[in-house]
């Protein structure tokens, strides 16, 4: 998968106005080798890193969590449910820790909260296994594998003193067949001075309820300086443009354009 980067200017900003940011990396966090956690009773509770709490929902008494799962597995086997906080690099991007992230569509924001505003250079991506296994092999849900049509996104929003901020990140987690399964800088400096960020996803398998692809994906070193070698590559083109039209945020492939659930329009 080719790396994604967005909003070039933003990479050459002084490293000067990112010092006071501390990293989120997760080894702060007290986990076992190949382990998860997660909170266990209905709650909605945060895991804090660097400058950075994300935060995951527990609800219908443990059975459905949202947001963050911290995990340290290393090796990208899916035979189902008990398998879909992994990411699929492999482990981590540094390290032995890095998020799961379940984005629920229904129920409360995705958050990650900034300890004081700041402008956020960027962090690291990746596939989940389960999307992966979607994707790459097809399921009940989603159907067959991905064809050349088919897309999956990530959309990044953020919030400033609770105020949405006009800017947006998108990531392509998959193109086609083309799909992420290393661990991709995306640049969110374009952002600019935020407190809060949360997440929507879109793709092209959905529903009547909405997207079929499973809705994970996973990050580290949160707040991490673009490496030298994203810099170099910030002008790769993208193959899906993504723009809003009267208010309204909408993806375009070719000829054809779509809403972020996936609906042509």
């Amino acid at each position: 998968m080719k790396k994604i980067f967005f909003f070039a200017a933003a990479a050459l900003m002084s490293t000067a106005m990112f010092a006071q940011l501390q990293v989120a990396d997760f080894e702060n966090i007290n986990l076992a080798a190949e382990q998860e956690l997660k909170f266990t009773n209905d709650t909605i509770g945060f895991f804090e890193s660097g400058s950075f709490s994300l935060q995951e929902t527990v609800s219908w008494s443990g059975s459905s969590v949202a947001g963050a799962v911290i995990s340290s597995h290393s090796d990208t086997v899916f035979g189902g449910l008990q398998d879909a906080n992994k990411s699929i690099a492999g482990g981590a991007y540094e390290g032995q820790n890095y998020v799961v992230f379940y984005v629920n569509a229904w129920g409360d924001k995705d958050v990650i909260k900034l300890n004081e505003p700041a402008v956020v250079p960027g962090m690291f991506v990746c596939n989940s296994v389960y999307a992966y296994s979607s994707m790459t092999k097809g399921d009940s849900y989603a159907g067959e594998p991905f064809g050349e049509n088919d897309y999956f996104t990530l959309i990044v929003y953020a919030k400033l003193n609770g105020v949405g901020v006009n800017a947006r990140v998108f990531v392509d987690l998959a193109e086609g067949t083309n799909i992420m399964d290393k661990w991709t800088y995306v640049d969110l400096s374009s952002l600019g001075e935020i407190d809060e960020l949360y997440f929507e996803m879109s793709g092209s398998r959905t529903g009547e309820y909405g997207l079929n692809t499973p809705s994970y994906f996973c990050i580290d070193n949160l707040g991490a300086e673009a490496p030298t070698e994203a810099i170099s590559n910030t002008n790769a083109a993208v193959k899906a443009v993504k723009t809003v039209r009267n208010g309204q945020v909408v993806i375009i492939r070719g000829d054809k354009t779509f809403n972020v659930l996936g609906a042509e329009l």
